[in-house]
């Protein structure tokens, strides 16, 4: 949906709607100025040239294969959004027509309710398909003043795993901090304006200093009896989250390690520590 608003912004007049709930897509077309579009696609060809796949990884290629009996226009283009799967699962969808096939990845969380269309400004969109595919794509993303990278197939899924990790990662780690606040009895501003903040402002330290130059906290310090009674208040207060702690804490440990910050001593009793 993000997308499609932003093609329309860009003049680019959207036909139809298909897939997901019936409300959600005649809610959608009714925004974009289009029609509500069932299986089995019957025409679509004749009506669209770029037709916009997001559905689960797990439902793609069958709507590839829907999509084959729609009538596919020479030179249209199929682009799907899925970090993690090849465009070349899309081939079943080509009779012959030489569709282009295109994967179109922006690194960027959409959150259902975002109706932001600056949101694709200055992001990083990964673009992956053959020559043909690949042109369209970084032209596309150009249009909507993002950065297009090439990425190869087989590093789609490390690349995607990557991405997990940052961005999903760290709405993972303010859940936790707030369960640890629900713990403790703090008012909303321990998030909203203490943790949070204070997150930014960690990321911006990384994007200015790089690491380890941005690292901060007691493993950068060597405070091995801070890392203790931490675990210590953890696993009196919430225990689940005792694991997660002692992992953060041994990346960071590997990061002061390998940079030089503390010496063998203190690396040795903080690992001893976190490896009871």
């Amino acid at each position: 949906s993000a997308l499609s608003r932003a093609l329309s912004e860009l003049g680019f007049p959207a036909v139809a709607v298909a897939g997901g709930d019936q409300g959600s897509a005649e809610s959608l077309a009714q925004e974009l100025g289009a029609g509500v579009m069932l299986e089995p696609f019957d025409g679509l060809g004749d009506r669209a040239r770029l037709i916009v796949l997001t559905p689960p990884d797990r439902e793609l290629e069958a709507v590839a294969l829907s999509l084959a009996d729609a009538g596919l226009g020479h030179g249209s283009c199929l682009l799907q959004t899925s970090a993690a799967l090849p465009s070349s699962l899309l081939e079943s969808a080509d009779r012959g027509e030489r569709v282009l096939r295109l994967s179109f990845h922006p690194l960027k969380p959409f959150p259902d309710r975002d109706r932001d269309l600056r949101h694709f400004n200055d992001a990083l969109v990964t673009v992956e398909g053959d020559d043909r595919a690949f042109l369209f794509g970084e032209s596309l993303a150009r249009l909507l003043n993002a950065h297009p990278i090439r990425l190869a197939p087989d590093l789609k899924s490390a690349y995607h795993a990557a991405g997990v990790m940052a961005l999903t990662g760290v709405m993972a780690l303010a859940w936790a901090v707030g369960r640890m606040g629900d713990s403790m009895n703090l008012e909303r501003e321990f998030m909203t304006r203490g943790i949070l903040p204070g997150m930014r402002a960690a990321i911006d330290a990384v994007e200015t200093l790089g690491m380890p130059g941005g690292l901060t906290g007691p493993v950068s310090r060597g405070d091995t009896q801070v890392v203790a009674d931490h675990l210590r208040e953890i696993s009196k207060m919430d225990p689940d989250l005792e694991p997660l702690y002692r992992q953060i804490v041994l990346t960071t440990l590997r990061i002061a390690e390998e940079s030089g910050q503390l010496d063998s001593e203190t690396v040795g009793r903080l690992h001893s520590l976190l490896d009871d």
